[in-house]
């Protein structure tokens, strides 16, 4: 173990560094995969099939899907237990975390001309990462609820009819290649059953064993990617649309960020993509209107590849100062609330100066998450 680790020996930094590699994939995938073919003669057969395959490597939603796991994690972890949990201050904390960055967005999206619509099957929702955002809220929401069932009936009793659930919503919209046709809360409860493995994973992450591997690790991060590569294809090519295969997706991102956890025991993940994690979430809101703001400037074309890395640069750029500006004072305001009474209160103690961490009320974009 590094001795930054040693260092720091109550933080999961590896979902920070996921966290910021998710959504930046994201974004890429809104924009264009980096030019590596751009220019060449696809005259010829080979080419052709070459920059197809290319074109094909970046998913998003996928990584949307790997969020949620991520998110059940963070929620859940501070929450394991049957200590009474003081509702209020627990939506208090989530919703000024959550919704004052949302309400900044929305700003941002008017400034860019996107229409303020939020229900219907144009609106905002469905047309920008609100909707994943959503099913966020929803699940915030019943967190209490879904937290007493557990530890009334146990994993083994309430996984697999919320698993059935999410099947059974799937199959009323077997052809839907988008999730307007759920709705929001049809989406949220199809999708119910991966946020819940992520609560699983909170559970089983101090019995998680190390892994030292690499050639494992790079294995699973090569699964992991061909298991969103495989749901790419089935949904633009068979006919078997993405919200039909994301559930069981949400199974392999399971596996993979256990896997994730176990390989950061030994090895620290890269300390720059970790520190960026503070600011996936502003990240995976505002990446598009980065790069608006980049084509109003009417920069001269500078080339595939440069242009491409400066609109990248814009996307980055623009969203570290929502964070900044929205984000981080979000942050800062919603760790002043106590969820649990005085005598969990110590839980939350952290160094002046250091970033705000799952205990203290983290969600899928908290910047760190502590291990137990």
């Amino acid at each position: 173990m590094s001795s930054e680790a040693r260092g720091r020996p109550n933080h999961y930094r590896i979902l920070d560094a996921l966290r910021f590699v998710l959504a930046l994939w994201v974004a890429i995938g809104h924009y264009a995969i980096f030019p590596l073919f751009a220019g060449a003669d696809v005259a010829t057969g080979y080419m052709r099939l070459l920059t197809r395959a290319w074109n094909t490597v970046v998913f998003g939603t996928p990584a949307v899907i790997v969020f949620f796991v991520i998110s059940g994690f963070c929620i859940h972890l501070p929450f394991i237990g049957n200590e009474k949990l003081s509702i209020g201050r627990y939506y208090l904390r989530r919703y000024t975390r959550i919704l004052i960055p949302v309400a900044g967005a929305l700003c941002v999206y008017r400034l860019f001309g996107q229409r303020l619509i939020l229900w219907g099957e144009r609106s905002v929702l469905w047309e920008s990462p609100l909707w994943s955002l959503a099913c966020e809220e929803i699940y915030y929401a019943a967190y209490p609820c879904l937290r007493w069932m557990r530890n009334r009936f146990g994993w083994k009793k309430f996984l697999p009819p919320v698993f059935l659930a999410g099947v059974v919503t799937a199959a009323t919209h077997p052809h839907s290649v988008a999730w307007h046709d759920f709705g929001p809360f049809g989406t949220a409860l199809l999708l119910l059953p991966v946020w819940l493995l992520g609560c699983l994973l909170a559970e089983q992450s101090a019995a998680v064993e190390v892994r030292r591997s690499a050639i494992r690790i790079f294995g699973w991060r090569f699964f992991i990617w061909l298991g969103s590569w495989a749901a790419e294809m089935l949904h633009f090519k068979a006919g078997i649309p993405y919200t039909q295969t994301m559930i069981w997706f949400g199974v392999l991102a399971y596996y993979w960020v256990r896997e994730e956890i176990a390989y950061s025991r030994h090895r620290e993940p890269n300390r720059f993509l970790a520190m960026a994690g503070a600011w996936s979430y502003s990240l995976y809101l505002v990446h598009v209107q980065g790069m608006q703001l980049f084509g109003w400037l009417k920069v001269p074309y500078l080339g595939y590849i440069l242009n491409w890395t400066v609109v990248m640069l814009f996307s980055l750029g623009f969203a570290y100062l929502f964070y900044l500006l929205v984000e981080r004072p979000s942050h800062q305001l919603a760790r002043k609330v106590q969820v649990f009474a005085k005598g969990r209160a110590a839980i939350s103690e952290k160094p002046a100066g250091a970033l705000p961490s799952v205990v203290e009320g983290g969600e899928f974009f908290s910047p760190e998450v502590p291990r137990p």
